[in-house]
C-alpha cells in the first residue's frame, strides 16, 4: 500500500486528540512495542532496530519500488532504493529486504530469498528484520488510519542482541525453518526467533481477533469480512 509522506513526530499518548475514537488498550500496545522496537533484539541492537524502522518509513515513497511494481518482473527496474533523510547505517543487504518486504511482499519469491541470505544475511536476522518491519507498518498505518502523523520514535537502548533462536523447529519445506506445530502458519513462520514472533504478535494482537480473551465492539465473523475486503484492495499477498 503506498502511504503519503506525513510529518513524522506524534506521540502515542496523542491518540486520545485523534478524530476517531482508540481504545486505551490499542495505544497502550502501540506504546509498549514502539518502546521494544528502540531495544536490542536478538540479532539486531537497538539503533539497528530504529534504522529499519526509519527505512521502512523512507520505502513508502521509493522511486525504484514504484517502477518495480508497475512493471511485469521486478527484476526489469533498476537503480536504488530510496534511503531515510538521515542516510542509512545498515548494510545493502538489509535495505534491499527492507524494500521488498514493504513493497512487494506479494512477488517475493524463494530466489530473492536465497539471494538475501547468500549476501550475507543470517535467516535468524531475517526473521527479525521481517518482525520490525512488520511490527512497525502496524503502528505506522494505525496513526495514520485515524488522521494521525507518524509516532515518534523513542531514544535507542543500549546493548547488544541476545542471539536467542529456537532449536524447536523443523524443516517444512518453508523458506526458513517452522515451529514443529502450530495452529497457523504466520504463528509458525517467526518462530525461530520467539523475540521476533513476540514483538510482531504484540502489535499485531490489537488489531485483529486473535487471542481467546480478545474484546471488540463487532463480530469475529464481521472482523473477517473487514479484513478480507481490506486486504483485496490493498493486494495482499497473505
Amino acid at each position: 500500500m503506498r502511504l503519503p509522506r506525513f510529518l513524522v513526530g506524534v506521540n502515542v499518548s496523542d491518540y486520545a486528540t485523534a478524530p476517531l475514537p482508540v481504545a486505551p488498550e490499542t495505544a497502550a500496545a502501540h506504546e509498549k512495542t514502539l518502546r521494544a522496537l528502540a531495544e536490542p533484539g536478538a540479532w539486531w541492537s537497538g539503533e539497528d532496530r530504529l534504522a529499519i524502522v526509519r527505512e521502512a518509513r523512507a520505502a513508502a515513497d521509493c522511486g525504484l519500488c514504484a517502477e518495480k511494481s508497475a512493471v511485469l518482473s521486478p527484476n526489469a527496474a533498476t537503480g536504488e532504493h530510496a534511503a531515510s533523510e538521515s542516510g542509512s547505517s545498515l548494510p545493502p543487504v538489509a535495505l534491499t529486504a527492507i524494500h521488498g518486504i514493504r513493497n512487494d511482499s506479494g512477488r517475493l519469491t524463494r530466489r530473492w530469498f536465497d539471494d538475501i541470505i547468500d549476501m550475507g544475511m543470517p535467516r535468524e536476522a531475517y526473521v527479525e528484520l521481517a518482525a520490525v518491519v512488520a511490527s512497525s507498518v502496524v503502528v505506522d498505518t494505525y496513526a495514520q488510519g485515524i488522521g494521525l502523523p507518524l509516532p515518534a520514535l523513542p531514544e535507542a537502548v543500549a546493548g547488544s542482541p541476545s542471539f536467542e533462536k529456537s532449536e524447536d523447529v523443523v524443516e517444512a519445506g518453508a523458506w526458513l525453518p517452522i515451529a514443529r506445530q502450530g495452529r497457523a502458519n504466520i504463528l509458525r513462520s517467526l518462530s525461530l526467533v520467539p523475540a521476533a514472533s513476540r514483538l510482531f504478535f504484540g502489535a499485531f494482537g490489537r488489531s485483529y481477533y486473535m487471542r481467546p480473551d480478545a474484546e471488540f465492539r463487532i463480530s469475529r465473523q464481521q472482523v473477517e469480512l473487514i479484513a478480507s475486503r481490506v486486504s483485496a484492495v490493498n493486494e495482499c499477498f497473505y
